[in-house]
């Protein structure tokens, strides 16, 4: 039995080395010198007498009982957070978070919640990055985008699986046509929505053609930035269907191309297993209705 319970300093140095692998990035985020982080973890290390993480030239690794205590940590410092907020507010407040591309699709559904439920506010907050830390980030739920979440600690629900298929403006199509071959598309400016192009060399391999290059390329940070240049007519980008239906439905967009696939990714709609929070729930029922 160990003599003291370990700081919430030293747990929150642990997690966010765990998700950084590198006591520089978890010192810069946590606004701290990397000597305090190191300390921090080797005081944790000291009182659990294990070895939390495997020290390379490169970075570190999770041992076997670092990867063992993560998800532990996680639990205990959101149920922290939870009992703190709650006993601090008095708002009957959410806070989701949520990647921006996704967000054209969201709002009408939490404008039409809080039309429906006025004394529940719910705070949107868009970012980048695609995943969450409910650990470390002030969060009740959050819309993930990727392949299902293995987290043991979080309940995930499948808001819809990514098909691609390439969108562009109406005015980008020769008249009175509906359709462009894959070599037509080659003449056209591609937009990425990453350094990789990952979407279009997907769409392009289950197209049969998976050498062709386009003439013009432009490159963007997200996918809401490209589908954006599409609808301005400044090129072709490889749009989720789902994500593109009202801009589809509306004119803005056209489908140049019938071939839609599956990259295997979906967005989830993930919360806290140790999070019981009614108004939550209400929330994410009417997330899921289709």
């Amino acid at each position: 039995m160990i003599n003291r319970l370990p700081s919430t300093k030293e747990l929150q140095a642990f997690l966010v080395t765990a998700e950084l692998l590198n006591f520089t990035a978890a010192a810069h985020v946590l606004n701290v010198t990397q000597g305090a982080i190191s300390r921090q973890i080797m005081s944790l290390e000291q009182q659990l007498k294990v070895r939390l993480f495997q020290r390379h030239a490169r970075g570190l690794t999770l041992t076997n009982k670092g990867n063992e205590l993560l998800p532990l940590v996680e639990q205990a410092l959101n149920l922290l957070n939870r009992a703190v907020e709650q006993v601090c507010s008095d708002r009957q407040q959410i806070k989701l978070k949520a990647p921006s591309c996704i967000t054209p699709w969201l709002l009408p559904k939490l404008m039409a919640f809080e039309q429906h439920y006025p004394d529940i506010d719910v705070e949107l907050t868009s970012a980048i990055k695609h995943n969450v830390n409910f650990a470390t980030e002030p969060f009740d739920a959050a819309i993930c985008y990727g392949p299902a979440p293995q987290n043991k600690s979080l309940l995930s629900q499948l808001l819809f699986e990514e098909r691609l298929t390439p969108v562009c403006a109406p005015s980008l199509l020769p008249e009175e046509k509906s359709q462009l071959s894959t070599n037509q598309l080659q003449s056209k400016t591609w937009l990425h929505a990453t350094p990789q192009k990952s979407d279009w060399l997907l769409w392009l391999k289950q197209a049969q053609c998976p050498d062709l290059l386009a003439d013009h390329n432009q490159h963007f940070a997200t996918l809401d930035l490209a589908v954006n240049a599409a609808v301005q007519g400044f090129g072709i980008a490889i749009g989720d269907v789902t994500l593109a239906q009202a801009d589809l439905a509306a004119g803005r967009l056209v489908a140049p191309h019938s071939l839609t696939i599956t990259s295997g990714n979906g967005y989830y709609l993930v919360q806290p297993k140790s999070l019981k929070a009614p108004n939550l729930q209400l929330l994410i029922d009417w997330i899921l209705q289709p």
